[in-house]
Parts: structure tokens; sequence; C-alpha cells
């Protein structure tokens, strides 16, 4: 079956989306688009759950009175089944069409509803012999000949399968407008809901219209027209029968597949109101009580886990559902991610990332486990081989919100770079995988070139595709790269900018700010093109005056770091060489750098020196370094870092790492400072070819540091900052032609975390 995620549309790399779609049937083909985005693909026929669909094509059907589905009918009470009306013989949608062009008149004339409903479930489940675009086609060619003839014999319908069915088919090919099929749809959901039905609807058949209503309000967003689902008042009260029969009835028989796809379609259809809550709070809890038996556990397969990750993302249940969240990543960790496929593993991974689940090394130890585990399966187990670019991107992103640097092995298959250069890789994939490697420093040649080539194809002859915001993150991506980028890479960021110039009026503040750091980065053709807007220059300009006014109250530990400095000013206090601290000031605007420094101080020699405290959240956590703090700084750090060298280039640049800092007394942070701030400003920097993929990385040679600081070189590199922790007190090197840093990117939404139990 093939598998999608849907995608959400953010208005910065991170607020990527990820939706996936949930498992009905061995057949059942679920294309989504979580920009709201499009995620993950893959293909399984023998995981998907049981069927969800039990009515026999051609072997049931009405007896020109309302049934049940009980009474096998083939013309009336009584006579036996007409062969013609035969279609389990079907296997292509041609196929099926033609028996209904031939017999839809003879249903029609004995008000065979039943026989219909069994062409409506083949619909939703054959193929077009022709491929992939020709079955959306196809599927909506036969509904298009199905629903008028079906809509008038809905108030016959006393059998719950009979609405779920075709409302299941609905959904897998959408509505193309608001005519019969949307008419339909509505009539089929009142019907279900009439007492007389609902009460004997088992629980599958409520799953099932959960989800169709969940895909065709998707369909009805990505469109921008058509029948909402949500406009029903109907829906309100499937909702609370779902709640009803979850929290009174003994053995209610819903499955796993039935409570993942029920949260996965209140998600999608953004049911957040307090007219939903019972309904989601009574899923959340039957979801958690299975996962809690070892044997019900079992049943979950990956997507359905998945699918209740992505629901609590989506429905912003995080802190509320800590427990279900927990319990998920667990039984993820249990299995060790055995059968796991592409979209399985991306999609659990970007709604962790999104809920704030292991980020970074200050991550409990639990979480950087899962996620570690996550990636190893991604790397070693082949899931990622027929990964969509939609997966990748997604998997690659949900790392960068989790500051999670993977091993080189991830991208050495070949497999990201087949996804990347697929025709289906569309402009968000492209720029948020970009974005990604940035924020990770993770360079791959072959993905890199990849990526851009079909950037530049989307810019040249689809360009509406490519939005603002993805224009924007990929210039901050290539400036977070600087100089090292490849010439087709340095073609394309002209592109991009010449793009931005013409956008200008569309840009966000956010947006500007990346634009003007790329600009500073860049230099040469990139700068001139952007130059070249007057407009564009006095919105950079003002958002970026705004961010220095703004900018927010430093740290605690900042705080500290200041606090202490301001002492060695007051106490005139010198190291043993006699260096002292003269004067410091607090918030300094710097030329070339966006936001303002934590403090600058004049030394007892005349020069000057930005110092910065770098916490745990400017660091990524690497697969070989989990246990060294010293792992290499993210993107957005590294770029923030070259240009505070830049800007005190005579002086020196002091990192504080928070490893260093955290736990010292007053007395011991007056005197580390002091023996930071005499060391020579020595940094001999290194270009090194060999990084992953083959593109350049950049090490640096650091000064003498305390034994509590280990050298580590920044696997990939990624312009000419290395570790910058490592170089503590380091005058800049030379800049290198067409710029060398970049800017710091955005950073995470506000998220709350929640912990595995040890």
């Amino acid at each position: 079956m093939h598998r999608t995620a849907a995608d959400t549309g953010p208005s910065s790399p991170r607020a990527a989306a990820a939706t996936s779609v949930p498992a009905l049937n061995s057949s059942s083909s679920s294309p989504l688009r979580v920009s709201t985005a499009v995620v993950l693909c893959g293909s399984s026929s023998s995981r998907l759950g049981r069927p969800i669909v039990q009515a026999a094509a051609g072997r049931g059907s009405g007896g020109g009175r309302a049934g049940d589905g009980s009474r096998a009918s083939g013309r009336s009470r009584g006579s036996g089944r007409d062969p013609a009306d035969d279609m389990t013989v079907c296997r292509t949608l041609e196929e099926l069409q033609a028996i209904i062009s031939q017999r839809l008149s003879v249903w029609e004339g004995r008000k065979d509803f039943i026989t219909m409903c069994a062409a409506f479930n083949l619909c939703g489940k054959l193929e077009s012999r022709a491929g992939a675009s020709q079955t959306a086609v196809a599927r909506s060619s036969i509904i298009g000949m199905l629903a008028p003839a079906y809509l008038p014999l809905v108030p016959r319908i006393r059998n719950a399968k009979n609405c779920s069915i075709p409302l299941w088919a609905l959904g897998k090919a959408g509505l193309v407008g608001g005519g019969t099929e949307a008419q339909l749809a509505a009539a089929l959901l009142e019907r279900l809901v009439d007492p007389e039905v609902l009460g004997k609807a088992e629980p599958q058949n409520l799953a099932i219209v959960m989800y169709a209503l969940g895909k065709l309000k998707q369909d009805q967003q990505q469109r921008g027209s058509g029948w909402d689902p949500t406009s029903s008042p109907h829906l309100q009260t499937l909702a609370a029968a779902v709640a009803s029969r979850l929290r009174t009835v003994a053995g209610h028989g819903f499955k796993p597949q039935d409570v993942s796809n029920s949260l996965w379609a209140l998600k999608a259809l953004g049911c957040t109101g307090p007219e939903y809550r019972s309904a989601v709070e009574a899923l959340c809890g039957e979801a958690l009580q299975q996962l809690r038996k070892p044997e019900l556990a079992a049943a979950f397969i990956p997507q359905q886990l998945s699918n209740i990750l992505l629901a609590l993302e989506g429905l912003q249940l995080c802190s509320e559902q800590a427990e279900l969240v927990v319990a998920v990543a667990e039984e993820d960790m249990r299995r060790g991610f055995d059968g796991y496929i592409a979209q399985d593993l991306s999609n659990s991974a970007w709604a962790l990332a999104k809920m704030g689940f292991g980020a970074g090394p200050e991550a409990p130890a639990e979480q950087r486990q899962w996620v570690s585990a996550a990636v190893d399966a991604a790397t070693q187990s082949g899931a990622m081989a027929r990964a969509t670019s939609q997966a990748w991107s997604n998997l690659l992103y949900a790392l960068a919100l989790m500051r999670h640097q993977p091993p080189a092995e991830l991208l050495d298959s070949g497999a990201a770079v087949a996804a990347m250069r697929a025709s289906s890789a569309g402009g968000q994939n492209c720029a948020n995988t970009l974005y990604a490697l940035a924020v990770l420093q993770l360079r791959h040649a072959g993905l890199e070139a990849a990526v851009c080539g079909r950037l530049g194809e989307l810019l040249q002859h689809d360009s509406d595709t490519v939005l603002h915001q993805h224009v924007c993150n990929s210039l901050w991506a290539m400036a977070v790269f600087g100089g090292t980028y490849s010439p087709d890479m340095k073609q394309l960021s002209i592109q991009l900018a010449r793009e931005a110039v013409s956008r200008w009026e569309g840009l966000t503040t956010e947006h500007l700010k990346q634009l003007w750091q790329a600009q500073q980065e860049l230099g040469g053709e990139v700068a001139a093109a952007l130059g070249s807007g007057s407009g564009l220059q006095a919105a950079m300009a003002a958002a970026v005056t705004t961010e220095r006014e703004d900018a927010k109250p430093t740290s605690d530990t900042q705080k500290q770091v200041v606090a202490a400095l301001r002492r060695l000013e007051q106490q005139g206090l010198k190291a043993a060489g006699g260096l002292a601290v003269q004067s410091l000031q607090t918030g300094v605007v710097a030329p070339g750098v966006l936001a303002p420094v934590d403090a600058v101080v004049r030394l007892s020699d005349g020069q000057q020196a930005a110092v910065e405290f770098l916490g745990p959240k400017r660091y990524l956590l690497t697969q070989t370094q989990q246990q060294d703090p010293s792992a290499a700084v993210e993107g957005g750090t590294a770029i923030r870092i070259r240009q505070l060298r830049r800007a005190f280039k005579e002086g020196g640049v002091l990192l504080v790492p928070y490893w260093e800092w955290d736990f010292l007394t007053p007395s011991e942070q007056e005197a580390y400072l002091l023996r930071r701030l005499q060391q020579p400003a020595v940094a001999v920097e290194t270009v090194t070819a060999g990084a992953v993929g083959g593109a350049a990385a950049v090490t640096t040679a650091a000064p003498h540091q305390p034994a509590t600081t280990t050298t580590n070189s920044n696997k990939g590199g990624g312009g000419s900052g290395g570790n910058p922790q490592q170089q503590l007190l380091a005058r800049p090197a030379r800049r290198p032609e067409g710029g060398d840093g970049g800017g710091g990117g955005g950073g995470g939404s506000k998220r709350t975390v929640v912990g595995l139990r040890s």
C-alpha cells in the first residue's frame, strides 16, 4: 500500500509538518499532501492491518428494499445472483468501470444500493493498469457514475457499512467540486448518525467514516474548495458516539487500527474544540490502556503507532497526554523499530521532534536513546531505501529540530539523492532538506547537488510551487555553508536572490532577517542581486533594526557571565600575566552581527573581546560523541560565531561553553574568565577534503584549553567554523572570498518536553 503523510505548509522550516494516512486495507492508497506538508511514503501490503471493508463485490446486492447487507440479492427477493453483476473478476479500475457502465441502469432500476456499495468498495481498492496518475482519474470517473445513482437511495440504508464504504471511497478519490459527490458525502454522514443506523454500527464502521472525513477535509484544504466535513453538525454527533461507545460499552470492540485511525481523523479535521474533548480523551485513554498490555500492544502495527504521535502533535496534546507519548515511544524501543518502513520512522521522528522530544544533548537519556535507535534503524535496516523525497525531508528536518547529527552512512546509500532528483520532490522537500543539512552541519555533495538541481528546475518551470519560505530558507542554508558551496549551489543562490527581490513585498520579518544574513555571508553576485531592490533593502534593514531593539533578555546563565565580568571590571583583578578587564559593555550592536552581543570587554592591553555564552541548545548531539559535551554547534550558532569573528577582527571572541561554566562558584567564575581572556589568540584554519560525499570540511586547531574540554573535528564541516567552541579566545581568520559566515536562522517553536520512564 502506498502511504503518504500530509503537509502543513509552515511559515518557517521549523514548522514543517508530517501527517500519515491510516492503514485501512491491503489495497488502500492514501496520497495526501502535514504545508501543511506532504510527508511520507512506502509500500508494504503485508503490514496493513485487518481489512476495513467486508462487502464482497458483486455478492450482496440490495433487493429492491432497504437492505442491511445480510441478504444476498441479484435482482429481487429470492432470486439468485446475476452473473453479470460479479465484480470479483475485476483486477483493474478499467475492468470495474466497464461492468458499472453496463449494469448501473439495472442496479438503479431495482434500487440495488448494496451492489453499488460493493462497486464503491472496489473503486477504492483497485488501481488503473496505466499507473498512479490514471488511477486518480479512473476513480473520479467511477465515483461520478455511482454518486447520482446512490444518492436517492441513502434514506433506505439500515446498515452502517453501506454508509462507511462509499464514504471511504469518496475519501480515496477526493471531491472535485461541490456537486453530487459532495451531496452524497453529506447525506451519508447524516444517515449514519441517525439512531436507526448508528445504534447498530460496529466500531470499525465508525472508524472508517472518521478516516474518510479526515481525508475529505484534507482534500478540501488542498483544493481550496469543495465540501468541508467540519461544516456538518453531524460530525460532533459522530465523535460523541465514539466517546460514548468507548466509555460505556463493555467489550466495545475498538481495535488498535480503529483507535489510531480515529485519532488521526480528529487531528486531520482539526477537532481541538471543547465539543470534541470527550472523544479525544476517550480515544487517548483507550490507546494508552491497550499499549500498557503487551498482548494488546503487539497488535499495533508501526504505522498506527506513528499515527497516534501525529495526532497528539496535531491536537497539541503532548502535555496532557504525556503518558501516551511515552507509551508509544517505549513500544518503539521495545520492538527495536523492527519492521518499520520509511514513513513510520519519518512520521514518528517528526511528531516527537515537534513535541520537543529528544532535543539535543540536554534531552533525557531515554529520549536520546530513542532518537539514536531510530537513526540506526533508518541507516542500517534499509528502511529508507525506497523512501520518497518527503520522507527524507521530514526525517532530516526532525533530526534538525532534535539537533541530532546522524552518521554519514545515513546519506551514503544514494537513496536520498535519488529521491530528491525525482519529479515528486517539491519546493518544501528541497528547502527543508537544505535547512536541515545546514542546522546539522552535515555536508553531502551528492545530496546537495540533487536538491539544488531539483530546486532550480522548479524555479524555472513551476516557480509557483516554490514559496517565499522555501526561497529564504534555502538562501539561509547556503549562508550557513558559507564559501564552501559548489558552483551549482552558487548559481542557484543567485537565482534565489533574484527571486526574493521580485517577491519582497510578501516576505515576513523572519524571511527578511534570513536574506540579510545571506547578503552578509555570501557576498558577490548574491549580495548584488539582493541589493538591486531598494524596497527589499529597506525592508531587511527595518527587520534587523527591530531584531536588535527587541532583543530578548539574556538567560540567567548569561547574566551570571556578565555579572562575573562586571566584578572583574570593578575589582580591577589581574591575571597572572597582568591582563585585566578595564571596561564592559552589554547588548552591543556590532556591524554584520544580527543580534546584540552578550558582552564586550576592553582589556588592559587595549584589545577588545566579545564574550558569548553557549548553552546546551547551541550544540548538536552526534552519534559518535554522545558522552562528550564538546560536540559541534548547530548551524545557527556557527553562523553567528563567524559574524562575531568578522566584527571583532582587531580583538577576539571568547566562547564560554556551558559545561565549563556550570557549577562554578563566583570566585571560580572570575578566575575562569581571567584565565581564558589571557590565552593566546591563535586559530589556524585548514580546509581538508574527504567530508561526507566529498564536500569540504573545515577544522580548526584550537589554543590550549582546560582539561575539561576535548578537541573534536566537526563531522561534515560547513562554513569556516569547525568546532567554534574549541577556539575559545580566537582572532578571526581571513575571510574566504565570497563570504564565510551566516546568520542564525530561526529557532524552534515553543514545545513541551516529555520523558520516557527510566
